[in-house]
């Protein structure tokens, strides 16, 4: 007896357990990160489709969002939001398009009360404002109850308020 016999037989609410188990482990930040890391735009990728038991369809990442990586399919060029757990990143792929990395921000661009943007280690996109330059680091202020942060400064984005 295979595993599909076995979770045909089980009972609903042990599925529904065993949903929420798998649930939460797919949306952990590490997993989400160990696998986020590994990728990049123009990146050609194997990913499991709507027939899980099916071939992975092939793609190009076109976009890497917090939870999902959008894909277009090779075969339908339609694009797809892809859980980053269904993606099967080919080690030997290039990408098609040779982007220089944008330059990494110094510390000398940044003043005291610039308005800038940051993702912390969950992910999360965080606005605030620097209070302090240090040599490594630039404390920001983010809100009254998120506190201050220490973050380094190719981290850092400018926010430009028009």
């Amino acid at each position: 007896m295979d595993i599909l016999d076995s979770l045909r037989q089980a009972p609903s609410a042990e599925l529904y357990r065993l949903y929420l188990t798998i649930g939460k482990m797919l949306d952990d930040p590490r997993r989400i990160l160990e696998v986020r890391q590994r990728l990049h735009i123009g990146m050609i990728v194997k990913y499991i489709g709507d027939d899980p038991l099916g071939p992975p369809s092939e793609g190009i990442i076109t976009e890497l969002r917090h939870t999902q990586a959008v894909v277009q399919d090779k075969l339908t060029r339609r694009r797809w939001a892809v859980l980053y757990a269904a993606i099967l990143p080919d080690a030997t792929a290039v990408p098609i398009q040779n982007e220089a990395p944008p330059p990494r921000p110094r510390p000398e661009e940044f003043f005291i009360g610039d308005t800038v943007g940051f993702t912390d280690k969950h992910l999360n996109e965080r606005v605030g404002i620097v209070v302090r330059l240090n040599s490594k680091t630039a404390s920001i202020a983010v809100t009254d109850s998120e506190g201050h942060w220490r973050v380094s400064y190719g981290l850092l984005r400018k926010i430009v308020d028009i």
